[in-house]
């Protein structure tokens, strides 16, 4: 199936400050969805089916590709680097 890749800054962030719990310690969520479009690893908050509207409404959101059998990667942060990234995608508008 045809897949369209979406990516929100506003979503991406919320994502990542997103609360779970590991082991009785509270954490932020770490992980980052890529995808390979075009022989190039994009970050994307949301995949679709090709031709279908996105389910977010952030005003935000870019289409950033898309294709068939696109190969797709969860990459998992630190908590160091999950602020460290929060703090530079607020500060980079």
């Amino acid at each position: 199936m045809e897949e369209g890749f979406h990516f929100s800054k506003k979503q991406f962030i919320s994502g990542l400050m997103m609360k779970k719990s590991i082991g009785g310690l509270t954490m932020k969520r770490g992980d980052v969805s890529l995808a390979k479009i075009n022989d190039v690893w994009e970050k994307y908050t949301e995949s679709v089916p090709r031709w279908r509207k996105p389910l977010s409404n952030h005003d935000d959101l870019v289409w950033i590709g898309g294709g068939k059998d696109v190969e797709i990667e969860r990459e998992q942060l630190s908590q160091e680097q999950i602020e460290t990234l929060i703090i530079r995608m607020k500060n980079n508008h």
